[in-house]
């Protein structure tokens, strides 16, 4: 049986007198010290607990008692001075020590490696935090209560939204415990992802969190994350020329000075020497790495999409066609280049289907309101409406505040037409590896019409097949 003695000289400390009698009596031995009658609560006597009515002053009273065998000492004493008083007698015991702080502030305690204190201002303002909207939930009381457990909900429009919950470990070392859909906790397996208004259990180092929680919060503007911090651009001087290379550079340096990513990086294989490239050395957000050992792109591609943080990669038809499977593959949003210059761009247009749209919602209109451009829905099947599919799209387009958003549809050839227009750029969610052309001409899929408008500017969102059913 446990020993517990409480100096209670508080009036909040009768309800936890009453507390730990009527329902941990059983288990425990109390021993009360009190001033004032009113803190001793009319209960019935019980054999294992004991008051004893004493002046905190009158140490010489109590000494003897403080000095029994006692798992737990706690000090439940409003008055600062008392406390101090009481404090400094009980701390020679090796009894653990739990001090309740009642105030703002207290002078310096004292080294005490077997004393807990429970600072109540602290914890009445982290609750009152926890209370209000928009403020990150941390376990305080449980683990290290560091911060390194955080609850947080899922919104609408966040790109943490039809994530895989594997996703948070691969990208941020951080571990998905639970998921509560619905108020009802999820069973998680391998093909579990994170859907809007989700509440999920985060666990991970403190640090990492906040920024998460930022990240998972964020409301508009932050592409190219949560895929990564980085445009990256590969340059392979031996397989490109000269105006390759000039269009590819003017394309990821105008979305370099249009996105939120942290860097711009270049890497450059079978190196020669160009002087556009190396007038960008001076420039502190520019990266510049040259490898002149390493001839392979995909190999390159590979290893540096996995050591540097990118978020969006940089290509042309020519490479993403070549290595379609090994893009696909790398799980990272491509910018694909057209014929025009993507400062051309009037129009971000995104073909309507029922697959995968809501997926990338949050990435599209991202995408729209950064580079300042306006958002086309095109329905290339006017025998479906796709009616909630729409009505999703303008739901967020009310919560983003979006007013320069457009639906159209065609009864034409949706291919044809879309190849006439001029001025846009596309958008489309990745689940399979790029088809080739020909296939998609036998047999035309909606989700691949992307693949025979490679005259525009693409971005390419990638998309997990996962269960997410509701």
């Amino acid at each position: 049986m446990n020993k517990i003695l409480i100096f209670a000289g508080a009036k909040e400390s009768v309800l936890l007198i009453e507390k730990l009698i009527n329902n941990y009596s059983n288990l425990n031995e109390f021993h009360i010290i009190y001033e004032k009658d009113a803190i001793k609560p009319k209960i019935e006597e019980k054999e294992n607990i004991y008051f004893y009515k004493i002046n905190f002053f009158a140490f010489e009273y109590y000494k003897n008692i403080i000095y029994k065998d006692y798992n737990k000492i706690i000090l439940f004493i409003k008055n600062k001075t008392e406390a101090k008083f009481v404090l400094n007698k009980v701390k020679f015991t090796k009894t653990p020590i739990l001090f309740i702080k009642f105030w703002l502030e207290f002078e310096k305690f004292p080294q005490i490696n077997n004393l807990e204190i429970l600072d109540l201002p602290e914890i009445l303002t982290n609750k009152i935090i926890d209370f209000l909207p928009g403020i990150p939930l941390y376990a305080r009381n449980i683990g290290q209560g560091k911060g390194e457990i955080l609850e947080v909900e899922i919104p609408i429009f966040s790109p943490f939204a039809y994530k895989s919950y594997s996703y948070f470990e691969e990208r941020y070392s951080i571990r998905v415990a639970a998921i509560y859909r619905n108020n009802e906790l999820k069973k998680i397996d391998k093909n579990t992802i994170i859907l809007p208004n989700d509440k999920i259990i985060l666990i991970g180092k403190p640090s990492v969190l906040k920024e998460l929680y930022n990240q998972i919060r964020k409301n508009i503007g932050s592409f190219p994350q949560p895929y990564g911090s980085n445009i990256y651009l590969l340059l392979d001087m031996k397989n490109m020329d000269k105006k390759e290379i000039s269009a590819l550079l003017k394309s990821a340096l105008f979305l370099h000075r249009k996105l939120k990513n942290q860097k711009f990086v270049i890497r450059i294989i079978n190196p020669t020497i160009n002087i556009k490239i190396y007038k960008l050395y001076k420039f502190s957000d520019i990266d510049i790495y040259t490898d002149y050992f390493e001839t392979s792109y995909i190999k390159t591609l590979k290893k540096d999409t996995q050591n540097l943080n990118v978020g969006l990669i940089v290509t042309n038809n020519k490479f993403f066609y070549k290595y379609s499977k090994e893009f696909f593959n790398l799980k990272k949003p491509v910018f694909k280049k057209g014929e025009e210059f993507i400062k051309k761009c009037k129009a971000l247009t995104l073909i309507l289907h029922e697959k995968n749209i809501k997926k990338i919602a949050s990435s599209v209109f991202d995408l729209s309101y950064q580079l300042g451009i306006t958002l086309k829905f095109f329905n290339a099947d006017p025998e479906n409406p796709h009616t909630d599919i729409v009505e999703y799209l303008k739901h967020l387009a009310k919560l983003f505040n979006f007013s320069n958003v457009q639906f159209s549809a065609t009864k034409d050839n949706p291919i044809k037409k879309l190849k006439n227009e001029k001025d846009i750029c596309l958008i489309e969610a990745i689940e399979k590896s790029p088809v080739s052309k020909i296939r998609e001409i036998i047999m035309p899929k909606i989700e691949y019409s992307y693949v025979l408008l490679d005259k525009h500017n693409q971005f390419l969102i990638p998309v997990i097949k996962e269960n997410y059913e509701s």
